[in-house]
């Protein structure tokens, strides 16, 4: 897994990206109040051009839900609340998403919320059915590992899929992962009977080992 690390922070979103942003928006029907509100919050977000980018392209808009990442783009952080964007939620998403296409999966969709479980991107069976179920976490520092953890398995353990995975992008090096934050991670994985990829700005790690991430 070297080649997993967390999420880089691209800055907020460009003039030249307002375009083509919008454009996205309005063959979306996204309401143009709520247009503004996007644009507003991607050009104070730290991911805003990354999440413009995923947007403008188009390549994801007849995925199931999709209108609710972009609904996601809406709400950015606030001085009382500066950790309530959520923006890095919908960047992890689109961008999983895009991975997941990019390796030749089509029948993809985002946010499955039913009284078992809450995905945030899945990929489906010839059936049907679920195959893979994703929950997507941004988490700043190694202390912030337990409660992500803990949240990923309690939103994963009652889905009915053929594999669950967790994938928590931490803001730190993978040298400051503590004993604890680590056995944190692996039992929250026990627990829910899922993968988790811990991805860190220098590397990743996989609990367990052999753990499968992508079909």
């Amino acid at each position: 897994m070297d080649n997993h690390f967390a999420q880089e922070f691209s800055g907020p979103l460009r003039p030249d990206q307002e375009a083509g942003l919008l454009a996205e928006l309005g063959r979306a029907k996204v309401p143009a109040a709520d247009q503004q509100k996007v644009l507003h919050t991607l050009r104070k977000d730290p991911y805003g051009a990354a999440v413009a980018e995923l947007i403008g392209r188009g390549h994801l808009r007849e995925l199931d839900k999709y209108g609710k990442i972009l609904d996601m783009c809406k709400q950015g952080a606030s001085r009382r609340n500066p950790d309530n964007s959520m923006a890095p939620a919908a960047y992890m998403a689109l961008s999983h998403a895009t991975e997941l296409q990019n390796r030749g999966l089509t029948r993809l969709g985002f946010e499955l919320d039913t009284d078992a479980f809450d995905l945030d991107v899945y990929t489906r069976n010839p059936d049907g059915t679920v195959g893979y179920g994703y929950q997507l976490k941004d988490v700043n520092t190694i202390k912030g590992i337990k409660n992500a953890a803990k949240k990923a398995a309690d939103q994963l353990k009652g889905g009915d899929t053929s594999h669950r995975v967790a994938i928590l992008d931490v803001h730190q090096p993978m040298s400051t992962l503590s004993p604890k934050a680590f056995a944190d991670a692996e039992y929250a994985a026990r627990r829910s009977e899922s993968t988790f990829l811990l991805r860190f700005e220098d590397g990743a790690i996989t609990i367990p080992p052999n753990g499968s991430i992508f079909p």
